[in-house]
């Protein structure tokens, strides 16, 4: 079960997130991140794979996700092709 390794990813771009203030209202608005790690832990490449609908909200996103370079590698079983591929939902809180 890989569920630490997600929860670590999660956790690391979670940390960078700065969650859109501007944004109020009783809206839930949620942005799926779709993420790349190459087998050596850097993001080799990031994309909104659902967007909120709210610019606002998924620009944050993006910001965050350019702020992460790095993570720890992915463990051998999880790895496709060199790479693994990971989804992040983003929600404001």
């Amino acid at each position: 079960n890989f569920g630490w390794y997600h929860e670590m990813i999660h956790d690391r771009f979670f940390g960078v997130w700065e969650q859109p203030t501007s944004i109020v209202g009783s809206a839930k608005f949620t942005t799926t991140l779709k993420i790349t790690i190459a087998a050596d832990g850097r993001i080799s490449g990031f994309s909104v794979l659902r967007s909120s609908g709210n610019v606002v909200m998924d620009e944050s996103v993006m910001a965050a996700a350019r702020r992460v370079l790095k993570v720890n590698p992915p463990p051998s079983g999880l790895l496709s092709g060199g790479a693994y591929q990971v989804t992040i939902n983003f929600e404001l809180e």
